[in-house]
């Protein structure tokens, strides 16, 4: 039996808002839209550095109609 997917929740990587389910999915949506992915691999400190806090305050400018992990497009 399939289980029903996890709740989209905002959290902000640098100044992008995205959407997902945990803080680890947001952060690897975000990074390569931050810097490319070989800098990454390159600098490893700042990807663990990277963080993506939870802003519970803006769940409500979710797009219900998803249920991928999104960059919001106004962030």
């Amino acid at each position: 039996m399939a289980q029903a997917p996890e709740p989209l929740k905002a959290y902000k990587v640098n100044d992008m808002l995205v959407f997902a389910s945990r803080g680890s999915d947001a952060k690897v949506l975000a990074a390569p839209e931050i810097r490319p992915v070989e800098e990454w691999r390159e600098d490893v400190a700042a990807w663990v550095a990277l963080r993506a806090e939870r802003t519970p305050e803006l769940d409500d400018l979710k797009d219900h109609s998803r249920t991928e992990a999104y960059i919001h497009s106004a962030s």
